[in-house]
């Protein structure tokens, strides 16, 4: 019984084959696969390639006595050499290395997300109380507004009011809208009254938040080609 080896481009193959002889002649009997490995073969592989071929001779031992495994680990030690207890040392080590690095990178990449999103949250507070300052202030001129309807209407005698009624529009390009902000608001405004204005807000915020990130990943891979033509 000995250890047949075949070396393709990129494995050895390795079998256990019994050579017997049948009518005079010399045949050859497999009798189990004794796995593959990547060649050539890393410190990774040769643990777990050895660890298999150990669980496979041991299916093994009804047919196979101590002395042929032990002649059988010998011939594949030769080719596909035993990890040493330096190297398993070694390899613990690296991939300890390899860890340390990715948690770090995933921990600064999350930190980083953290802030991206505080700076959105900050941002839109600011927006928040903005809108709230301008109501309050819109609140109160309502409430003069009212007031002068309610003079008026008792046959009071008041200063003013003689122009042009506020027009909603004008005001608001005034103020430095465009007419793709007035389409949006009057699309808005309609599906806030036929959903229900929590629901869409909360779609459109996720939706908002979503297309920030994009326009950030999009800016990075844009400084990575920059980078990568200097």
């Amino acid at each position: 019984m000995f250890v047949r080896f075949r070396q393709s481009a990129h494995r050895l193959q390795l079998s256990l084959v019994e050579a017997r002889r049948v009518g005079g002649k010399a045949r050859q009997e497999h009798i189990a696969a004794l796995g593959s490995i990547l060649t050539p073969p890393s410190v990774a592989d040769r643990i777990a390639f050895w660890q298999r071929l150990h669980q496979r001779l041991g299916n093994l031992s009804n047919r196979i006595d101590a002395a042929a495994q032990a002649a059988i680990l010998g011939a594949v030690h030769a080719r596909v050499p035993m990890v040493t207890l330096d190297e398993q040392r070694a390899l613990q080590l690296d991939n300890a290395k390899a860890d340390a690095r990715f948690w770090s990178s995933l921990a600064d990449m999350h930190a980083a997300t953290a802030e991206d999103h505080k700076r959105l949250i900050a941002k839109a507070e600011t927006k928040a109380a903005a809108s709230r300052a301008a109501a309050v202030d819109a609140e109160a001129k309502a409430a003069q507004a009212s007031d002068k309807m309610a003079s008026i209407e008792r046959g009071e005698v008041m200063a003013g009011g003689l122009d042009e009624p506020i027009d909603v529009e004008r005001y608001l390009r005034r103020a430095g809208w465009k007419t793709s902000d007035l389409n949006h608001a009057r699309l808005l405004h309609a599906v806030c009254d036929a959903l229900g204005a929590d629901a869409v807000i909360e779609q459109v915020v996720e939706q908002e938040l979503k297309a920030g990130e994009r326009a950030g990943r999009a800016a990075l891979r844009r400084l990575a080609r920059r980078i990568e033509r200097l």
